[in-house]
């Protein structure tokens, strides 16, 4: 085992108070980045008069509930109280091994807590000797072309206009309601587990159960924190008692319901723990949707809609 101080050259970070700065937005500014354990440590955008550190460098967190969450910072950056920053004393250092050595790093969270704070044993961490040989060989993935559309973009006619009328999701879907299952019961398994998360598509974890519903639906929570947030389900699933399963009741491309999706979103704030958006109000809840001239809804309009959005080709092409 090494220290880490023979790997990096370590410094105190610049120590600002957010709510002394001026906020800004990209591309003005540089990014802040505090103790926090989620978005690279980043929490806003700032305008300051201080030199950042350089893009690539490693912030730590030296203290609170995010001890020694370590990544590496895509751009220039300021920090935060108890944050340090590490620059490779080895110059070339790749970015694949920046990463492994902050994983090494945070391995070590549980040697720290609330009452003992890093601030004067960063340095003194021991981390492996070498860096194993598949960490040069692996490849990074990018986000180059990830905002690009599937098609042109197409302008949203006016909601409020003769091209879009009222219907009821009861008139345009099957409404079900998922079924229980307590954690007792589930083992993992390959089947996915929908259930009242406003996170990862809806999807709580892998099961060891049947699938209840097929692919190409809508499930939407209708109980708990997370009422309201709807997700397109590309692979059969099981969904739990807390979700209301919307199965179109014509040929509906993902791209539509995706538009569907959207706008029930929209929504979730009229409903509440105590006023649920239960089976029977969601069939009767009303929406507004684009039309043909036949007053039916443009389904193909909406696709096409979906597919002009930026990031759209990430998705693929309809199921």
């Amino acid at each position: 085992m090494q220290r880490l101080d023979d790997i990096f050259h370590l410094r105190y970070g610049h120590s600002l108070e957010l709510n002394a700065l001026k906020r800004v937005h990209a591309p003005e500014g540089v990014n802040f980045v505090s103790r926090a354990m989620g978005n690279n440590g980043v929490t806003a955008r700032v305008d300051v008069k201080v030199a950042p550190a350089k893009a690539g460098e490693l912030s730590v967190a030296l203290g609170g509930n995010g001890v020694l969450s370590t990544f590496v910072q895509p751009e220039p950056f300021v920090c935060g109280r108890d944050v340090m920053i590490l620059t490779p004393i080895e110059p070339t250092m790749g970015i694949t091994e920046k990463l492994w050595w902050a994983r090494c790093i945070w391995e070590n969270r549980y040697r720290f807590s609330y009452g003992r704070q890093a601030n004067r044993t960063l340095g003194s961490l021991l981390v492996p000797d070498a860096v194993p040989g598949w960490v040069h060989q692996t490849q990074l993935p990018t986000h180059d072309g990830l905002a690009k559309s599937s098609a042109a973009p197409l302008a949203l006619t006016d909601p409020h206009g003769q091209c879009w009328s009222n219907f009821t999701l009861g008139e345009l879907f099957d409404i079900k309601k998922g079924k229980r299952l307590t954690k007792a019961e589930r083992v993992p398994g390959k089947t996915r587990f929908v259930s009242a998360s406003e996170k990862n598509n809806g999807i709580t974890d892998m099961n060891d159960v049947p699938a209840i519903f097929p692919a190409g639906v809508l499930t939407v929570v209708y109980n708990g924190n997370s009422v309201g947030h709807a997700f397109y389900q590309d692979e059969p699933f099981f969904a739990s008692d807390d979700v209301n399963v919307l199965l179109p009741k014509v040929s509906v491309s993902r791209w539509a319901q995706l538009f569907v999706a959207a706008i029930i979103k929209y929504g979730r704030t009229r409903f509440t723990y105590g006023y649920k958006w239960t089976l029977a109000r969601m069939k009767q809840t009303v929406i507004r949707l684009p039309v043909k001239c036949s007053g039916e809804p443009d389904w193909d309009y909406m696709e096409a809609f979906m597919r002009g959005l930026p990031f759209s080709a990430a998705i693929g092409e309809s199921s």
